[in-house]
């Protein structure tokens, strides 16, 4: 007979959920992992497994294979509307393509004792007298509730665990969209991590993440800003192929060759992120609005954010207070301890709208490398 009932549900296997789970079981909770996708799957993103979450990986013992998977980049090269560059070291970041190392964090999640399930579509939460205490979903061709004592949501910016407890955010002003392919025949081959805020993304910019295992790939990416974007008379793809052709950052990319379809997303960034937390309930990752303004890096504050969502749901199991108040530590802790670099990145957001402010901010920056170290992961 099928098991119904558990200590905590994960509801997203990218790296946030994945990590949560992978900590829980860890810590002997039993915990059910469960995604809509069965993996290896495609997700659109930069690739990068930013250096904020390598304690995390290490922690976990997954950091070497996700390192010898993928690519560690000698550091983050950025570039102002002006084409100021400033660049910082890498600590242990990484790039590799989303479909090998999430399912690796997944792996290893089973390997600690988690259960996963694939293919399970949740499409409602089960609540009762106002407390979150499972999950409905279709699994396996039927219609069924799974029961837990906190349900925790990492599936990703269109959460349908968000959108049930009334905390999904969608400020166009703080939401962007975000598009990427794989492009092959760089030349010079890419080996830096490229941020380019280049005067036809504004807000917005072009990301370059290198692959050098996986045929010399590039992953060329574009973030920019909803509400510009709605009034932008050019599609995402016209902007990148317009980078390519003017800016003297994309001539690297003038020869390569397209071998993959351009994929999509939503980005929620933090500059709108609020209450993330409900009795019975916590959201991490894109799903709580937990992607870096700015930059627009989400996998290493989805992980971050699962550490402190782990914390709080170790307790809470602990007393068996699932309410409200008791998960309320959730927030206090992310404040804590990930706030100050969320609002130093948004306030950078907010500076990026301005071209000529960004311009001041690169040449100040240029001057002190120490600066662009402490933004960029030390």
């Amino acid at each position: 007979m099928m098991r119904r009932a558990w200590d905590v549900i994960v509801v997203g296997a990218g790296p946030g959920g994945s990590t949560a789970a992978a900590r829980l079981a860890k810590a002997g909770v039993e915990v059910l992992l469960v995604d809509k996708e069965r993996f290896p799957r495609e997700k659109p993103c930069s690739d990068i497994y930013g250096p904020f979450a390598f304690r995390t990986y290490e922690e976990l013992g997954v950091y070497d294979r996700l390192a010898e998977v993928g690519y560690l980049y000698p550091q983050v090269v950025l570039s102002s509307p002006d084409y100021t560059c400033i660049s910082g070291p890498n600590q242990k970041g990484v790039t590799c393509p989303r479909r090998i190392g999430d399912a690796i964090l997944r792996d290893n999640a089973i390997r600690l004792g988690a259960e996963a399930w694939e293919e399970f579509w949740v499409y409602d939460l089960v609540i009762e007298d106002g407390t979150v205490k499972g999950v409905k979903a279709k699994y396996q061709g039927e219609f069924k509730e799974f029961r837990s004592k906190i349900v925790i949501g990492a599936d990703g910016s269109h959460s349908w665990v968000a959108k049930r407890l009334g905390l999904f955010a969608d400020d166009y002003d703080q939401v962007y969209l975000a598009g990427r392919a794989y492009y092959a025949g760089c030349n010079p081959p890419l080996r830096d991590v490229e941020v380019h805020y280049d005067p036809g993304f504004n807000p917005g910019f072009v990301c370059l993440s290198p692959h050098p295992g996986y045929g010399d790939t590039v992953n060329m990416g574009v973030g920019i800003q909803m509400s510009q974007y709605e009034r932008s008379k050019l599609t995402a793809e016209e902007m990148v192929e317009k980078f390519v052709a003017e800016s003297p950052h994309g001539e690297k990319m003038r020869g390569a060759r397209r071998v993959s379809e351009w994929m999509g997303w939503r980005v929620p960034s933090a500059g709108q992120i609020g209450k993330n937390h409900a009795a019975g309930a916590m959201l991490i990752g894109d799903a709580g609005s937990f992607v870096e303004p700015f930059i627009l890096e989400g996998v290493a504050s989805a992980v971050r954010s699962a550490n402190y969502a782990v914390r709080t749901a170790l307790k809470a199991l602990e007393e068996e207070d699932f309410s409200e108040v008791s998960l309320s530590r959730y927030g206090e802790k992310w404040q804590e301890k990930m706030g100050p670099q969320l609002r130093a990145l948004q306030g950078m957001a907010v500076t990026a709208a301005d071209a000529e402010a960004l311009n001041r901010v690169f040449n100040e920056l240029k001057s002190n490398p120490e600066a662009v170290t402490r933004v960029f992961g030390e």
